[in-house]
């Protein structure tokens, strides 16, 4: 395969990330989590509606998820008060990525974010359960298509000084979950694009990430490749926002990954 050589810069911080390796809560229960010890999910009565709600929503609003939340609404903040110990699977807060799509019975916030709520259903039952009863694969692809590797960022300052050098560390595996994983090869192709917020400029570039313990990627064949760049060592302060995808030499494609990155 015939990949031209690097034509740009790469850098950022997540803004959007990919599927992590599994949406499935695993140990204790939600409401061994939760701070009082005593779950609020299921209504059972006014007290369990205001430990999220400021006051009991009307019965006739009581389909209506979002009314009047503590916390200023801030859904993620809000599950995180109970589940503070827990660590998101997926990443939340974050803006669709090109290549996923939506479906109505998994909605996203106001500033069409995901959220905790775009993939569980806090008021089912007795527990929080997964909107979707899929999983593996099959959980993944209800959003991301066409992608055949799972990419994450780990790693990436959000600001570089001129002539600064920063690490690029993407996470990447073959898309199967949750085992039997086959190993993607000491380095990947990186194709993205740049588009510069202030001017609107739009620029595409290729790269090289490593995974064998050179070119600044700190442990070899652990699956996650690294790239060093070095900001440029003039210029006007400018802010870039990348997207960008990863292709192993046998030409498989891993979904999207967008980053943003402030030049000084």
């Amino acid at each position: 395969m015939d990949i031209p050589r690097k034509r740009g810069t790469w850098a950022g911080a997540v803004l959007a990330g990919a599927l992590a390796l599994s949406l499935a809560v695993s140990g204790e229960s939600a409401d061994q989590r939760g701070k009082g010890g005593e779950s609020p999910h299921g209504r059972k009565d006014n007290k369990s509606c205001i430990v999220c709600h400021i006051a009991r929503p009307p019965e006739s609003e009581g389909q209506r998820r979002g009314i009047d939340l503590r916390f200023g609404g801030d859904i993620v903040v809000l599950c995180s008060s109970c589940h503070e110990g827990y660590r998101h699977m997926h990443p939340v807060k974050i803006a669709l990525a090109p290549d996923m799509k939506k479906s109505e019975d998994l909605p996203l916030d106001m500033n069409h974010r995901i959220t905790c709520v775009t993939c569980h259903d806090v008021m089912e039952k007795e527990g929080v359960h997964r909107k979707r009863k899929v999983s593996g694969r099959q959980l993944c692809l209800n959003c991301h298509v066409d992608s055949d590797i799972l990419a994450q960022v780990n790693w990436y300052p959000t600001r570089l000084m001129k002539g600064e050098k920063g690490r690029l560390e993407i996470k990447a595996v073959e898309f199967r979950i949750p085992a039997r994983k086959s190993y993607l090869g000491d380095s990947v192709f990186l194709y993205y694009s740049a588009r510069d917020v202030d001017s609107g400029d739009i620029t595409f570039g290729t790269n090289i990430l490593y995974d064998d313990g050179t070119h600044g990627d700190r442990q070899a064949r652990d699956s996650v490749y690294t790239l060093i760049e070095e900001a440029p060592a003039a210029g006007t302060k400018h802010r870039v926002v990348y997207t960008g995808w990863v292709m192993d030499v046998k030409g498989r494609k891993s979904n999207t990954v967008t980053l943003a990155v402030e030049y000084l």
